[in-house]
């Protein structure tokens, strides 16, 4: 059986941009790079669906924006319940595998949703939401991503403390070195990277340097491979060949354990190798013939995002 686990896509809100303003049934859109129509059956897939906050949303227009999306995922996975199950749990999960359906994670991309408040972490979390990315490009009531050099607000510690309390998965990705450096200095729990790769394969700034790929694997974190082109290759090509040149190089460092898929499907531009779910499956197979073990593309592929949730889904 085919397994799956996707740390991050846009395809939820993929309707906040042209041409697909007056899309509403996001989640099984055949133009969109993701639809769950288009799984093949027996698929073992679980697939994170983020709520994507843009910068230009804050305070209480950002909590609006979530709980509009949010009622959004609610209303489709109801509509589409033959074929995904919203998951809480890993119960959840467990129960959606058997049945043969996707297990469907809300989480969000953009620490705006907290319109500056803390009680909305547990706003987030009632509402199913189990990962956060803490930031997009720019900065927010928590911290910044590349746009600027910010670190941390005492309203962003204190978040990513409520966070860990409640169960919602710090999610690094955009975070900015230097947001990134103070983290190491308060996280208490393993954090994620859901879509970024090797910034010495690539040179982008949105990916990792190795010290903090090292400092994630120490932790016991997780770093879902995104197969954004700018993000695979300098060149911007960004094919299977480029994926795998990541790969190689998160096991040099000794990252076996704690690498994932990030795809960011409907929220980046993919070479055709990889620009559909469908040819996500086949990347462990490509693993594989090019000498990598069965273990560790079954790691990649799934086991370890399975492992990694499952410890902090109870």
């Amino acid at each position: 059986m085919s397994a799956l686990f996707d740390l991050h896509c846009d395809t939820l809100t993929r309707n906040g941009w042209p041409p697909y303003e007056d899309v509403t049934e996001t989640l099984d859109t055949p133009a969109f790079q993701l639809a769950l129509s288009k799984v093949p059956a027996g698929t073992r897939w679980v697939q994170c669906f983020a709520i994507f906050v843009p910068d230009e949303v804050r305070g209480e227009d950002a909590a609006a924006f979530f709980e509009r999306h949010a009622a959004s995922f609610r209303r489709q996975a109801e509509r589409h319940r033959d074929r995904m199950v919203p998951c809480r749990s890993l119960a959840d999960m467990e129960a959606a595998g058997k049945a043969g359906k996707c297990a469907g994670l809300l989480t969000v991309e953009g620490g705006a949703a907290l319109a500056g408040r803390l009680e909305r972490v547990q706003a987030l979390c009632d509402a199913g939401v189990r990962m956060m990315t803490l930031t997009w490009n720019g900065p927010n009531e928590l911290a910044s991503g590349h746009d600027t050099g910010n670190g941390f607000s005492p309203f962003g510690r204190e978040a990513v403390a409520e966070m860990e309390r409640q169960g919602i998965v710090v999610d690094v990705s955009h975070l900015n070195d230097r947001g990134f450096e103070e983290l190491l200095g308060f996280a208490q729990k393993p954090f994620a990277a859901s879509h970024s790769n090797a910034r010495a394969v690539c040179g982008h700034r949105r990916n990792l340097p190795d010290e903090f790929i090292r400092e994630m694997v120490r932790r016991e974190g997780l770093i879902g491979l995104t197969y954004c082109r700018s993000f695979l290759s300098d060149d911007g090509r960004g094919s299977l060949d480029d994926l795998y040149r990541h790969v190689c190089h998160f096991l040099e460092l000794g990252a076996e354990k704690c690498i994932a898929l990030g795809s960011d499907y409907d929220g980046a531009e993919v070479h055709e190798d990889l620009d559909s779910v469908e040819k996500s499956l086949r990347i462990g197979e490509y693993l594989t013939a090019h000498g990598i073990s069965q273990d560790i593309a079954d790691g990649l592929c799934f086991e370890n995002a399975w492992r990694f949730f499952g410890k902090r889904m109870g």
